[in-house]
């Protein structure tokens, strides 16, 4: 779990540096998948779902059975399984977000260590 809390702050750090507010953030989830939360006002897109891809080459994706009635937003934090032991771990986070004060969804790209 100490490995995934690194992976948030650097995440959060790299986002602060560029003078924008994150719009997601990566978190340990339910021992020991991860989640994707989304910050307040901001949907996370589930018809095109979000995805770690890790420097090795093994992707993993993110989903919640929980979605709004129109299934295009999860309802909850979306999960991924778990990422494989040691590390350190490089990878790619990308996902779709769509923040409530506007008509369209935004790409995300974000490069996270841990």
């Amino acid at each position: 779990m100490r490995g995934r809390g690194t992976a948030l702050l650097l995440l959060a750090a790299t986002t602060a540096c560029r003078g924008r507010v994150p719009l997601v953030a990566l978190e340990a989830g339910p021992s020991p998948s991860l989640r994707l939360v989304a910050a307040p006002g901001v949907r996370i897109n589930a018809r095109l779902k979000p995805a770690l891809e890790l420097d090795g080459g093994r992707v993993l994706r993110f989903d919640s059975p929980y979605l709004t009635p129109d299934s295009a937003y999860f309802a909850a934090p979306p999960t991924a399984a778990p990422v494989p032991p040691g590390g350190p771990h490089r990878g790619t986070l990308r996902a779709s977000v769509c923040p409530a004060r506007e008509n369209f969804c935004r790409s995300v790209e974000l490069a996270v260590t841990w």
